[in-house]
């Protein structure tokens, strides 16, 4: 059963940091993003719960171990802010000398250039656009915003600061849960109302975060996502359900795609709301994280029972760091090294170059674990928090 639960979510895992990847790949092609939802409108409201899911598993593996709020705290900045200042240094250096020798860019022309977008990806987007930050220059610029997309582990760990001290109380009862997430709902929604994305840090997210967070700790104890499949009929009721689920959001997105149009909502896309729904977006994120974690997790249980596949897409998934805090170097790489040219795209080439990105990093690290494995270090290259409980036994 544990070791189920655990193959269920690197699939899970696997599936969501590909998405990942390969939606940022096709957003880094358009010089006008908002096409992206109607070239690729079906798919992004296939998935528009992308992180959301990340965010679910995170409290639903929180087992009560003990510790302390302040070892808490301290073995979550360990485990993400630690990661999050190496991938942004490497990241820098690495792209800054792609940069210096494939383009003979200026070096101290860069270096400012890359302090100015990691300070926008970090302030929000429309913050940035409405104080003037500079924002100008070619895709390697418009590139080294995706190391803006990395704001997922500083919310995290924004978030967890909360969610240890809630989450003891929010688990004794259902009231006191659906209480805090209801507060938490409005929150987000009042920042959406009135003050809209133009926050810092992308804090308008945080308590939907937070709530699905919470939720998901909560449901861990009736074994919400892990209730056994012995037999056909376990197996057909639990994937009705699932695809009801999925049909709900898919219904839900499109809906709102053609009432209000833009970014598909619900999906924290880029850490901020659909702005024509002025709030209303924390509530379908919210319903979102539930239902697409759920619909997500059981497809994953029933892929897992197809071997090659399983395996493959499961060895993703607990890579899934590795994937994720690297990938705006492969973006960058993709597309001044490889392709050789500095413009920006139409749809015509987006998938190939998402395709491309996406089979280079799986390459790459391929060969990295082959050579830690001969090595004899057979622990997964920047092993998540997740594996690395289950190898405690926690």
């Amino acid at each position: 059963m544990q070791r189920q639960r655990s193959h269920a979510q690197d699939a899970a895992k696997g599936l969501m940091i590909i998405g990942v990847i390969f939606f940022h790949g096709l957003l880094m092609t358009f010089a006008d993003h908002s096409e992206i939802t109607t070239s690729f409108n079906i798919m992004v409201a296939l998935f528009p719960f992308l992180l959301n899911v990340f965010f679910f598993y995170a409290g639903y593996n929180y087992v009560p171990n003990g510790r302390t709020y302040g070892q808490n705290v301290a073995r979550r900045a360990k485990q993400l802010l630690i990661p999050l200042v190496l991938a942004l240094t490497i990241s820098v250096v690495v792209i800054g000398a792609m940069e210096i020798a494939f383009d003979h860019a200026d070096p101290m022309s860069r270096f400012r250039d890359f302090g100015n977008s990691v300070l926008y990806g970090l302030m929000s987007e429309p913050l940035a656009q409405m104080i003037g930050f500079p924002q100008q220059g070619s895709i390697v610029f418009e590139l080294m915003l995706s190391l803006g997309l990395l704001w997922f582990l500083y919310a995290l760990f924004l978030c967890s600061l909360a969610f240890y001290w809630l989450v003891e109380y929010t688990n004794k009862r259902l009231s006191t849960l659906l209480s805090v997430v209801a507060l938490l709902l409005v929150v987000s929604f009042c920042l959406g109302q009135f003050v809209g994305p133009y926050l810092p840090y992308l804090v308008q997210c945080y308590p939907v975060i937070l709530a699905v967070m919470l939720t998901g700790a909560y449901l861990r104890q009736s074994q919400f996502l892990d209730r056994d499949l012995t037999s056909k009929k376990d197996i057909a009721f639990a994937t009705v359900n699932a695809l009801i689920a999925e049909g709900i959001i898919v219904g839900t997105a499109f809906l709102c795609n053609a009432l209000f149009g833009g970014i598909t909502t619900g999906s924290m896309m880029g850490g901020k709301f659909d702005s024509a729904l002025r709030g209303f977006d924390a509530f379908i994120c919210f319903g979102f994280g539930i239902l697409g974690t759920y619909f997500l997790h059981t497809l994953c249980r029933l892929i897992v029972r197809i071997p090659f596949l399983g395996k493959g897409i499961g060895w993703i998934g607990t890579h899934s760091a590795f994937f994720y805090l690297f990938h705006p170097i492969f973006l960058d790489l993709v597309a001044i090294v490889v392709f050789q040219k500095r413009v920006l795209w139409g749809k015509a080439q987006a998938l190939f170059y998402a395709v491309v990105v996406v089979g280079l990093m799986v390459g790459v690290c391929l060969l990295i674990d082959f050579i830690l494995k001969k090595s004899k270090k057979n622990k997964p290259i920047l092993e998540g928090p997740e594996q690395e409980n289950e190898a405690k036994g926690e």
